[in-house]
């Protein structure tokens, strides 16, 4: 049996949740076709890994408990849209401060998967972004793109990144469902 995994940090501080609920509660009034991320599933992405078998999740284990990274900040900064606001798929909230952190966390993270060789989605350009929403159809895109203009500068908060997990991800008809498989805490 193959598990569907990817590797995040999970947003849990409550008042940049109640931010961001703020955003989705905007989103969902203006009657464009969105998926809105439920929000115990909000997270920073740092790999996806999709489809393994289940006895290589063991391996992914060792690979992660091998990554040294101090604990850092995280500011949650704008919202944008990939891959333009003309034609959004996705809907995000961006990162400022933190953002070099969380590039060379990933970098450590990819390294050491590649060590156990364990293939995963290799990103060019690594972006730290929340997913907040995806895009069904153009309906109302043009509302879609005033609001997030009117967020490029919004702020979000801080969050401290402590430790990232290694999730589960079971996609079922109404979304996806989100399980923790280990937890993984930063330290030098």
């Amino acid at each position: 049996m193959s598990i569907r995994t990817f590797i995040s940090v999970d947003i849990e501080d409550p008042n940049v949740l109640s931010k961001i609920k703020l955003v989705k509660n905007s989103l969902s009034s203006l009657g464009a076709d969105l998926k809105l991320v439920e929000d115990e599933n909000l997270h920073l992405t740092l790999v996806f890994i999709g489809e393994v078998p289940e006895p290589q999740i063991t391996v992914i284990k060792h690979a992660l408990q091998e990554v040294k990274h101090k604990p850092f900040r995280i500011h949650l900064y704008g919202a944008g849209c990939f891959p333009t606001c003309n034609r959004p798929r996705v809907l995000w909230i961006g990162t400022k401060e933190g953002s070099e952190e969380m590039t060379q966390l990933y970098k450590k993270i990819t390294s050491s998967l590649r060590k156990e060789k364990i293939s995963f989605e290799e990103e060019k350009d690594y972006t730290p972004h929340l997913t907040i929403a995806r895009v069904r159809s153009n309906k109302n895109i043009g509302k879609i793109a005033k609001l997030l203009e009117a967020l490029v500068d919004e702020d979000f908060g801080w969050i401290e990144v402590k430790e990232f997990r290694l999730k589960k991800s079971t996609l079922t008809p109404k979304g996806p469902i989100y399980e923790t498989l280990a937890s993984f805490s930063l330290s030098e």
